[in-house]
């Protein structure tokens, strides 16, 4: 996925003009894979690391095996909110939501 969205944005560099502050959408999706990729890599390492530690000293302590829950479950939770903040709609819709909602609670 990250090659292909690469070779897209080095096809499109001659089409368009660079002088653009912004990243490009192919630069924003690469980043955003990365970093999902990266969070799913290290949180998959930090629990086979609290795993194998827990059976080969045979340490089967509640506050272990909660700290393992949490690492596991800190990928699925993360990842919506990656995607979420990476789409600018849903990100200005929140944010007007949010004002909204700032307004109606000022009047009060």
């Amino acid at each position: 996925m990250v090659i292909t969205l690469f070779r897209h944005q080095r096809q499109r560099k001659h089409l368009h003009n660079l002088s653009h502050l912004r990243a490009s959408p192919e630069k924003r999706a690469t980043q955003i894979i990365l970093l999902l990729v990266v969070s799913f890599v290290v949180m998959y390492w930090v629990d086979i690391i609290i795993s194998s530690t827990a059976v080969l000293l045979r340490m089967y302590d509640p506050v272990i095996l909660s700290v393992q829950k949490f690492v596991m479950n800190v990928y699925p939770t993360i990842t919506p909110l990656v995607q979420i903040s990476s789409d600018n709609r849903i990100t200005n819709m929140l944010k007007h939501i949010q004002s909204l909602c700032h307004h109606i609670l000022k009047k009060r």
